[in-house]
């Protein structure tokens, strides 16, 4: 069976290539006829010159091996010691070459018997473009069923038809080889054109023979024109064999993949046919059969058996054509193999390690193309097109540096072309296992572990909130855990590439107007907004100051009838004298007689009365209160003292002389205490002293409550609420209203999609203010609003479970590393960095970016939009595939740049 025609090129040259593998020994040269060449000149006459027409018959010298018909017409080779005085002596003969051996070293495997070929003395075949060809081979089957190599160049140096070069063996016996399969054999041949073309590429390029002098260089003109000049060209620099190398490998894979079916086909014939001819004795034995005879009869059985269909109409056609040995494969299987080595005379070959690996690449640019499922499956050309152009990366970049960084391990042995198919099976098998380990379902999976039942079913009610606020789910799952969740780390990242912030972005952009909504909606609940809030302030301060006055009411009403069973009572003279004699009480007693109003209440009462000592003893009080105060145009801290002092003593004197004034007394003080005080020092007297409308609501709702403070507020809002439930009701509601605006305004870079996580903490931002503001609500007529904030609240709280995108910080870093991945692409990537090709680098960090964006963009259309928790919980459950069937077929397809067609044995 035809096997793949194997050859090694040499640059042509010109008719003194053919003595390149032999050495001229000191003393010999070669001159050109006639005489009178110019060179001869410097030639003495002697006896011991002999040339092709006078050399004595028989008479042998070491000269004589370069005396036959190689030797081109119009040349001789003469022996000629140079004088001393000889001017080209300071020309000495090139040293002699060290060159690899000709054929490959074994052993080999399925090799039963070694070639008979002389391989260091091929003959050259000059090919159509130019260049040489000395070890053509292809290989037949004989009767016995072995493999024969021979070769397809005659030894006059013409290219034989593969019928011509079978019969040649037959004639003659020789081979390059007898092997037990055609696999074997295109494998050693493989070996054997690697050698061939190390041995001849060894060889000098451009001889120097002994005297001839440098300036009779080729192209110098004179009788050495004849031998062009074939030195090695300067070194291709490393970008333009790069460049040349990725124009060459995109044909060249395209080509293999429009032959893949060929190559497939006869992958799979070697395979079977090795199974076939290893499994046929044991099981002719086992079945009581005699061994197989080798013939027509069984190879046709072995085809029908491995191909069935190609067997057939090989069957049918040599039925047809009497022609036993017809078979429609080998014009396919030839025509695959003259492409190939048209392929190998017009491409360039890479010269360089990184245009080794960028060449590779450019070939599996076609194979690597080959859409895969998910591709397929993709929602949308756009979306499809995106998900092929972030694949195709990994599905190339990955087999071709794994299959290159294998075939040059093994380059020029007979493992390169397997060692480059496993090389692009792991780059392949690994990429399906990156994706997989890489999948954003992988990442939401580990993000999300251990997530309870309970915590899903509260992240979907936050999501299913009736505000109108749409939440991510990775928003809902941190509120429902208490902000313990991993997926905000994976939000951030997602919001802060690219390819995920144009998903994200208008979801998050819609956010601001859905809670101006969901807060103007609740506090509507609260009261309509006042149309003129300035007035509101002041008119919760009376409201307030009438609670306060109501409350001292009610302490004096309380204390009325222990007053009036004193009022009658006298101090005695000798007590009160002390008192009347202070200038002070004094003072204030006339003050009391003269005043118009109060006057007439005591008339009737003696100065020592208690109920005259009583209304003086206020005055006092108040007096000294007063100025003690440091604004008071009349303030004297002395005079103050004093003024209290001498109240205090003259009520000292009356409760000492009337039990019922001291329990009076004593009544009104613990009443102060327990309902007077904490009301004037609490909510409601701040709001009394208030004089605008912002103090006034930052009374009830203060920024910074107290802690335990929840109750007083319930208390004040239900004593302003019975006193004016109109302006209490919207003060409460403008105070909340000018929180939201300021955390809308406050907001960094003009957007309000934190407006709602700020208002929060305003007015919710601790345990402390989100009690009062619970006491407040609750105690406003209605209560729907105090129904309707949880939940708005919960929601909130929610959005601020979204960190801001920032800067790469650790965990940044991790997730990419867990959606763009290490895996074995990166693997692969770093082995190839010790070769210390940038462009590697590069490559592998386009793939891991491509998977990185097509990842991220996943993620964004996950954890956002419309049922995101229930889409990132199905994702979590979904156990992503790893394609490996797909990674196979893409490696078989790359079957004929690996396993077929190795780049050593180009």
């Amino acid at each position: 069976m035809p096997a793949d025609a194997k050859q090694d090129r040499l640059p042509a040259a010109g008719p003194w290539t053919k003595y390149q593998s032999r050495d001229i020994p000191p003393g010999f040269r070669i001159v050109q006829q006639p005489p009178a060449n110019v060179f001869d000149q410097f030639d003495p006459p002697a006896a011991n010159v002999f040339d092709q027409s006078d050399t004595p018959a028989g008479k042998q010298g070491p000269w004589t091996r370069y005396e036959s018909s190689e030797i081109p017409s119009g040349f001789r080779v003469v022996q000629q010691p140079p004088p001393a005085s000889d001017p080209w002596s300071a020309f000495p003969d090139a040293p002699p070459v060290k060159r690899p051996p000709a054929s490959p070293v074994g052993p080999f495997p399925g090799m039963l018997q070694p070639g008979n070929i002389d391989l260091e003395h091929r003959p050259i075949a000059k090919n159509a473009d130019g260049s040489y060809s000395t070890v053509r081979s292809m290989s037949f089957g004989d009767d016995s069923g072995k493999e024969i190599l021979v070769p397809t160049v005659s030894p006059d140096g013409k290219i034989l038809p593969d019928q011509a070069a079978i019969d040649a063996h037959g004639k003659t016996g020789q081979t390059l080889g007898v092997f037990d399969t055609p696999a074997h054999a295109d494998m050693y041949a493989g070996a054997l054109h690697k050698s061939q073309e190390q041995f001849y590429g060894a060889q000098p390029k451009k001889p120097r023979f002994a005297g001839v002098p440098a300036d009779a260089a080729p192209g110098a003109g004179g009788p050495w024109a004849a031998f062009p000049d074939t030195s090695p060209a300067a070194p291709i620099s490393t970008g333009l064999d790069v460049a040349e190398s990725a124009a060459s490998g995109v044909p060249r894979g395209m080509a293999e993949t429009a032959m893949a079916p060929i190559t497939l086909n006869r992958l799979g014939e070697d395979v079977g046919g090795w199974l076939f001819d290893k499994a046929e004795g044991p099981v002719r034995s086992m079945l009581g059969m005699d061994p197989a005879t080798p013939g027509p009869e069984r190879d046709r059985f072995k085809d029908m058996l491995i191909n069935p269909l190609t067997g057939a109409v090989n069957f049918a056609i040599q039925k047809a054509t009497g022609d036993n040995d017809a078979d429609i494969r080998s014009g396919v299987y030839g025509a695959q193999d003259k492409t190939r080595e048209i392929m190998d005379a017009v491409l360039h070959k890479p010269q360089t390690t990184p245009g080794k690996f960028v060449g590779t690449i450019a070939e599996f640019a076609a194979p690597g193309g080959i859409p895969s499922r998910a591709v397929r499956a993709a929602p949308g050309a756009a979306s499809k097109a995106g998900r092929y152009l972030e694949e195709a990366l990994g599905n190339v970049v990955a087999p071709a540096l794994a299959s290159e960084a294998s075939g040059q391990a093994t380059e020029g042995t007979q493992y390169e072309g397997l060692s480059r198919f496993l090389g692009a099976l792991f780059g392949n098998a690994g990429a399906a296992a990156s994706r997989a380990h890489n999948a954003p379902e992988a990442v939401i999976r580990r993000a999300t572990e251990g997530t309870t039942e309970a915590e899903w079913q509260a992240a979907r009610q936050l999501q299913d909130n009736s505000l109108g606020i749409d939440l991510s789910s990775p928003e809902s799952l941190a509120q429902a855990r208490g902000g313990a969740s991993k997926l905000r780390d994976i939000l951030r990242v997602v919001e802060g590439s690219t390819t995920g912030g144009n998903i994200t972005a208008p979801f998050f952009a819609a956010r601001p107007a859905q809670v101006d909504s969901a807060v103007g909606g609740v506090l509507d609940l609260i009261a309509p907004q006042h149309p003129q809030p300035s007035i509101l302030g002041p008119r919760a301060a009376e409201a307030a100051g009438a609670v306060v006055d109501q409350t001292r009411q009610g302490i004096n009403a309380q204390t009325r009838p222990l007053y009036q069973a004193a009022e009658q009572q006298l101090i005695p003279h000798s007590d009160f004298a002390p008192i009347e004699a202070d200038p002070r009480f004094a003072a204030a007693l006339e003050r009391l007689r003269g005043n118009a109003e109060l006057a007439p209440d005591y008339a009737g009462m003696p100065d020592n009365s208690i109920a005259v000592v009583d209304a003086v003893t206020k005055d006092m009080a108040a007096r000294g209160e007063a100025l003690s105060n440091s604004a008071n145009p009349l303030y004297g801290p002395e005079l103050a003292g004093r003024q209290r002092t001498g109240a205090a003593d003259a009520r000292n004197v009356a409760t000492q002389r009337s039990p019922e004034y001291a329990q009076a007394l004593a009544e009104q003080e613990r009443l102060r205490r327990t309902d007077l005080n904490p009301l004037v020092q609490g909510p409601v007297g701040r709001l009394a002293a208030a004089k605008d409308t912002v103090t006034a609501g930052n009374a009830l709702l203060p920024q910074n409550p107290l802690s335990g403070s929840a109750p007083e507020a319930a208390d004040a809002v239900q004593r302003l609420v019975r006193q004016d439930p109109e302006t209490t009701t919207a003060l409460v509601r403008q105070n909340l209203a000018d929180r939201y605006s300021t955390a809308q305004t406050e907001t960094q870079g003009g957007s309000r999609e934190s407006a709602g996580a700020k208002f929060h903490r305003s007015v919710a931002g601790n345990d402390q203010r989100q009690a009062v503001l619970d006491a407040v609500l609750r105690n406003l007529p209605g209560g729907q609003a105090g129904a309707a904030m949880p939940e708005l609240l919960d929601v909130l709280q929610a959005t601020m479970r979204r960190d801001a995108p920032g800067s790469s910080t650790a965990a940044n870093q991790l997730i990419h590393g867990d959606l763009g991945a290490r895996s074995p692409i990166g693997t692969v990537i770093d082995l190839t960095k010790s070769l210390g090709a940038s462009f590697l680098t590069q490559a592998g960090d386009a793939a891991k970016r491509a998977q990185l964006r097509g990842n991220l963009a996943h993620l964004g259309d996950i954890l956002t939009g419309p049922e995101a928790v229930q889409r990132t919980r199905a994702a979590r459950d979904r156990r992503p595939t790893v394609s490996y069937p797909e990674a196979g077929l893409r490696t078989l397809f790359e079957s004929g740049q690996t396993l077929q067609d190795p780049r050593g044995a180009r």
